[in-house]
C-alpha cells in the first residue's frame, strides 16, 4: 500500500509542474511588442550615458539614435495594432482547458496501461531465489549442450574434434573415465599432442584412484619424447616404480627431477619430502605421513595430479617391518593380483602390472608365464596384442623366435 500511495505522491506532483504555466492569468502574460519597446528604450538611454561619457563621437550617436528610434515608432504602430480582443481570451481559454484536460489524461491512461499489460499482483522474488534459478538454467544449457556433442559422437564416432572438445568437459565434470575414453579417441584420431596425452594420463590416473597404470606410464614417456622439457611428468614414472616396490629406481627419478626443477615452483619442495620419505623406507625407518604426489606443470588441464592411494586404516605399516617381512608383504600382494587375473583375465592393465612386479621381484620366468597368460586371454584382439608385446619388449620379456628345425 504504501508503493501505491509513492506512486500517487509522484503522480500528482508531476502533474503540478506540467499545469503550472496554465494557471498564469491573462493579464500577466507579457506581450512580445511590449518587450520589444522596453528594450528600444534601453537602447536609447544607453546611448545618452554613452554620449557623456565620452566613447562616440555626435554624428555616431546621433545615426544611432534614429535608427533605434525609427525601429521604436514601427513596433509602437505594431503593437497598437496587435491588442487582444475577447477572441484571443476566448482561444486562450480553450487551449488553457485542452492542456488541463491532457495533463490530467496522463496519469489515467498510464494506470489503465499497467494493470492491462503490467502484473501488480505478481509474488516477490528475492535476488537469491533468481540467482539459484539462473544458475540452475545455466547448468540445464551446459547439460544440454553435453547432450548434443555426445549424440553427435555416437553417430560420427570418427569425429576427432568432438572427442578433443569434450575430454575437458567430462575432466572438469569429474567424469574420469570418459575423460580418459575421449583422450584416447582425440590422440587415436587428431594425433598425439602433449595436451592430449597429459589429459590421458591425468584422467586415467584419477579413474584409477591414484595408481600409475602401464597407459598412463606409456603416455608419460611419450609426452617426454615429444617435449623433453616436459620433464615434471616423470613424476608418474616415479609413482609408478615406487607402486612396484622399486624405491631405489623411485628415489634415483624423484632426485633428478628434484635437482632439474627451478627453485622458484611450488611443487618442488613436494617432491623434495616425496624423495625424503622414499628415501627413509629403503633404509627401514618409520614414515609418519606420506607427501602427497606433486603435480606435473600442465597448464593445459586445470585439475592436478592425484596422490597415490593412501593406505587403509587397518592396513599394516610397510615402512615399520624388517626387509623379509616386507618382501612376504609385496609377494602376498602380488599373489593376491595373479589370483584376481586369474577368475577375470580380461584385465589388460592387471596383466602387464602382474608381469611388471615379478620382473621388478626378480621371477622372470613367472614375468614370462603372465605376458603369456595375456596373450591368451586376448588372443584375436590386435589393439590389446599390441599393447601387449610393447609391454614385453619394454620389460626384456618379447618372446623369442622359434628356431626352424635342422
Amino acid at each position: 500500500m504504501l508503493l501505491w500511495l509513492c506512486f500517487a505522491f509522484l503522480t500528482a506532483a508531476i502533474v503540478a509542474l506540467l499545469l503550472r504555466p496554465l494557471r498564469e492569468a491573462p493579464g500577466q502574460v507579457i506581450e512580445p511588442a511590449s518587450a520589444d519597446l522596453a528594450v528600444y528604450r534601453d537602447q536609447l538611454r544607453e546611448l545618452e550615458a554613452e554620449r557623456e561619457r565620452g566613447l562616440f563621437v555626435d554624428s555616431e550617436i546621433e545615426s544611432a539614435r534614429a535608427e533605434i528610434a525609427r525601429r521604436l515608432l514601427k513596433r509602437a504602430g505594431a503593437n497598437t495594432a496587435a491588442i487582444p480582443g475577447k477572441d484571443d481570451a476566448a482561444s486562450r481559454t480553450r487551449a488553457r482547458r485542452a492542456y488541463t484536460a491532457v495533463t490530467a489524461l496522463l496519469p489515467v491512461v498510464g494506470i489503465g496501461l499497467y494493470v492491462l499489460e503490467g502484473s501488480p499482483h505478481l509474488p516477490d522474488r528475492p535476488f537469491a531465489e533468481r540467482q539459484a534459478a539462473a544458475q540452475a538454467e545455466g547448468d540445464a544449457s551446459i547439460a544440454d549442450l553435453i547432450g548434443r556433442v555426445e549424440q553427435r559422437l555416437r553417430e560420427h564416432p570418427e569425429d576427432g574434434k568432438g572427442w578433443d572438445v569434450i575430454a575437458p568437459v567430462y575432466l572438469r565434470l569429474q567424469r574420469y573415465a570418459d575423460a580418459a575414453h575421449a583422450f584416447a579417441e582425440a590422440n587415436r584420431l587428431e594425433g598425439e599432442s602433449v595436451r592430449r596425452l597429459l589429459g590421458f594420463a591425468e584422467a586415467t590416473l584419477l579413474a584409477e584412484n591414484g595408481v600409475v597404470t602401464e597407459p598412463v606410464r606409456r603416455a608419460a614417456l611419450r609426452v617426454l619424447e615429444l617435449d623433453p622439457e616436459r620433464f615434471q611428468v616423470g613424476v608418474w614414472l616415479a609413482l609408478a616404480k615406487e607402486q612396484d616396490g622399486d624405491l631405489e629406481g623411485a628415489a634415483a627419478q624423484y632426485r633428478e627431477i628434484y635437482d632439474k626443477a627451478p627453485e622458484n615452483v611450488p611443487w618442488r619442495k613436494v617432491v623434495a619430502e616425496r624423495l625424503a620419505m622414499v628415501e627413509k623406507k629403503i633404509k627401514g625407518e618409520p614414515v609418519e605421513e606420506e607427501p602427497s604426489a606433486p603435480q606435473a606443470s600442465k597448464p593445459e588441464v586445470s585439475p592436478s595430479a592425484p596422490a597415490p592411494t593412501a593406505p587403509a586404516a587397518d592396513a599394516p605399516d610397510v615402512s615399520s617391518m624388517s626387509p623379509a617381512e616386507r618382501e612376504a608383504f609385496i609377494n602376498s600382494m602380488v599373489e593376491r593380483l595373479a589370483a584376481r587375473l586369474q577368475e577375470n583375465g580380461k584385465d589388460l592393465d592387471g596383466w602387464i602390472r602382474l608381469a611388471r612386479a615379478y620382473k621388478v621381484l626378480g621371477r622372470e620366468d613367472e614375468a614370462r608365464k603372465a605376458i603369456a597368460s595375456a596373450r591368451e586371454n586376448f588372443a584375436g584382439d590386435a589393439a590389446p596384442l599390441a599393447e601387449i608385446e610393447k609391454s614385453a619388449e619394454t620389460l626384456g620379456l618379447k618372446a623369442e623366435e622359434p628356431r626352424n628345425p635342422q
